[in-house]
């Protein structure tokens, strides 16, 4: 089985790209670039509606959003999901609070304040309490990261990859992870250190 997914450079997509990496998968990309306006064309549009990447087509079938699609792609791989039933709900808490608060709230309000007002004059104010949100999400991870190998119990798994996104959005508007959250950071070169990272960044040309 073949799979294609939609991706753009050093988005969300990242996560999931490198899942595909470490499991082995027969799969193709499809670059649609955010940055570019690509999502919002009506050719990608009829692949996902929501005009969001990821998205991963599966036999004729579209799969959206990371959570369910990195889930997807763990499934088809090994140890990637843990047996333990607390561990996988921990995998789930993960992603709902990366997914639903630090990327739709937090970075949201960052880069794209017009989805929380309409008025261009309280842009600023959302941007700055997205920031005092970014401060508190970052502080979160370097909580449960410090002295930690991975994100869930011993072993690498879904969550690590897309912990490490975010590790380069937070690079990406200027903050020191070395300095400010050190076990953050050494997770992330834990995670950049393994092959199937390193060979979707230069998939991705990052």
């Amino acid at each position: 089985m073949s799979l294609i997914l939609y991706y753009s450079p050093g988005a969300c997509s990242l996560a999931p790209h490198i899942l595909l990496e470490e499991t082995g998968a027969a799969y193709s990309l499809v670059e649609v670039n955010v940055e570019q306006g690509k999502t919002q064309e009506a050719k990608f549009l009829k692949v996902n509606p929501k005009g969001r990447v990821p998205a991963l087509a599966i036999e004729g079938q579209i799969l959206t959003e990371v959570p369910a699609i990195c889930w997807y792609i763990g499934a088809t791989g090994d140890g990637l999901i843990p047996d333990e039933a607390l561990l996988r709900a921990r995998v789930l808490e993960w992603f709902n609070w990366l997914s639903g608060t630090l990327h739709a709230v937090a970075f949201g309000g960052k880069w794209r304040p017009q989805r929380f007002v309409a008025d261009q004059t309280l842009f600023p104010a959302v941007q700055s309490r997205a920031d005092e949100n970014l401060r508190e999400g970052f502080s979160y991870i370097e909580q449960r990261m410090k002295g930690k190998q991975w994100a869930v119990g011993d072993h690498y798994s879904i969550v690590d990859p897309y912990l490490f996104v975010f590790y380069n959005w937070a690079r990406s508007i200027g903050v020191n992870v070395r300095e400010s959250y050190p076990g953050w950071h050494a997770h992330a070169s834990r995670v950049a250190m393994r092959d199937a990272v390193r060979r979707a960044l230069a998939q991705e040309g990052l």
